[in-house]
């Protein structure tokens, strides 16, 4: 995806960032999952082009090509406050955030957080608690992290093979393309497995439906209906805990798994018809 990629200090560390559209439209922060990056976002980018929107996809710390802090330094909360920290830098007040899995999470740690910047709120697939077989999956999918290859294609190829993504496109090439940088004679991926397991575990300690109640702005949930490792990343009976939580929530459901939901065209037009 083309775009404006630049680099914003944080008080926390180095983040880099991808802008779509008018630095003097309305703001929309992208975060993505665990163990992902910016590149998460590349189809819902594309087909929001048309809208009077500036869209900001970002690389959180540890991850894709921002700065690996130390240790203590990750979690929820930390993250909230360089989202926030993000957006003042871009001269925002308000913004809108839509974020993927982890991402949906940090959200609904801004609206406890600080409501009132807060514009509207759309949550990928994640809510709070996990059925364990996702658990399971994601955790083993942090062993990529420490792979060394000669080619970026045999990473694909790796990737590719074990079936943990259908359908396989281009969209993935480019993404997977993306984790890695080089490293001494071949090539590693960026992103940190110390920043991801930390994030992990703190994920593990929130509560987030004591976090629910503070979800007054415009909300949607995009829930996927095809299990990942045996079970849902929001399984029906928390879909239901957040829907009676906050009467006001929308909640689209499609045939899709955790990942092929970032490139649905049903799902991104549910997203597109929020924000009109």
């Amino acid at each position: 995806m083309s775009g404006s990629v630049f680099d914003l200090q944080l008080t926390s560390g180095r983040v880099q960032v991808s802008r779509h559209g008018s630095p003097q439209a309305p703001l929309v922060i992208l975060l993505h999952g665990l163990s992902a990056h910016m590149h998460s976002f590349d189809t819902i980018i594309e087909k929001f082009a048309d809208q009077d929107l500036q869209l900001v996809a970002v690389d959180l710390r540890g991850r894709g090509r921002s700065e690996i802090t130390e240790a203590g330094t990750y979690g929820i909360d930390a993250h909230c406050r360089d989202v926030l920290e993000i957006a003042t830098l871009l001269g925002a007040e308000q913004f809108d955030l839509i974020g993927w899995s982890m991402g949906a999470l940090i959200g609904i740690g801004l609206a406890s957080l600080a409501p009132l910047r807060l514009r509207r709120l759309v949550l990928i697939d994640h809510a709070g608690k996990m059925d364990a077989g996702p658990i399971e999956k994601i955790t083993k999918g942090l062993e990529r992290l420490d792979v060394i290859v000669d080619r970026p294609a045999v990473y694909l190829d790796a990737i590719r093979l074990s079936g943990s993504i259908s359908p396989w496109s281009p969209f993935w090439d480019n993404y997977y393309r993306y984790e890695l940088g080089h490293y001494q004679q071949g090539f590693k991926p960026t992103t940190s497995k110390m920043a991801c397991t930390e994030d992990l575990n703190d994920l593990m300690r929130v509560d987030f439906p004591a976090l629910w109640k503070k979800l007054a702005m415009p909300t949607l949930l995009i829930r996927c209906l095809i299990p990942v490792g045996d079970g849902f990343i929001v399984p029906a009976s928390e879909r239901d805990q957040l829907q009676l939580a906050v009467p006001s929530i929308k909640i689209a459901e499609f045939e899709c798994d955790h990942y092929s939901i970032l490139n649905s065209e049903h799902a991104i037009e549910s997203i597109r018809g929020f924000f009109n």
